[in-house]
């Protein structure tokens, strides 16, 4: 026992002396407490980033399409979206070809009595500012029209289906044949072997003959 310490203070020395070491015994329980607790802490925390909905995939990017537009012998670049679903609006089929003639007349020897193309007479034609005729190609028609053609006359491919060309289909390529053949027609055969053959009108409009 220390001496000049009264029997009181020795006890309260003993009580302090036991209630740090309980302090410290606390500490030392709580710090291990934390260190087992912190895998578990770990583990759920992952669990819980996996349990998280993954975030919705970002939509289509709609694309642009750029179109070239002729406008008076230029050409202006236009932009339109590309539509989010095909456009249904009742496509029946194609109704007839226009074709340019310089002489009406001479064009009908050549659709009318040459290929025996026959006129739909109920199509006007008194009532347009210029002469014309519709003629028959089956279910569908070719509009002959009288008016001054912009497209040079020279110059063209010498194989038609190289040009701007309708295209007729028709039952036999070697009868049409001996028939142009007969009217000193010129006339290119089909450059891929196929049943076609390819010719000119009077002004110069190309047109395919394919067999079907």
């Amino acid at each position: 026992m220390p001496k000049g310490r009264s029997h009181t203070e020795i006890e309260a020395h003993i009580a302090h002396s036991r209630e740090q070491r309980g302090d410290s015994w606390k500490k030392a329980a709580m710090a291990t407490r934390c260190v087992a607790i912190l895998p578990l802490l770990s583990a759920s925390s992952a669990a819980a980033a996996r349990a998280q909905p993954s975030p919705p995939a970002a939509a289509p990017r709609r694309f642009r399409k750029r179109l070239s537009v002729a406008t008076g012998g230029e050409q202006q670049l236009i932009t339109a979206q590309e539509p989010a679903q095909e456009p249904d609006y009742g496509v029946v089929s194609l109704h007839h070809v226009g074709i340019l003639c310089e002489n009406l007349e001479r064009s009908m020897a050549f659709y009318k009595d040459l290929l025996g193309l026959k006129v739909n007479p109920a199509r006007p034609t008194d009532k347009l500012p210029y002469r014309g005729a519709w003629l028959w190609v089956g279910s569908e028609m070719i509009h002959l029209m009288e008016l001054p053609n912009p497209d040079p006359l020279t110059g063209r491919p010498e194989h038609g289906g190289r040009d701007r060309h309708t295209c007729i289909a028709i039952k036999d390529v070697l009868k049409l044949k001996e028939i142009f053949d007969k009217a000193g027609i010129s006339y290119t055969l089909s450059k891929s072997g196929r049943p076609a053959i390819f010719a000119r009108d009077p002004d110069g409009n190309a047109l395919e003959f394919t067999q079907v």
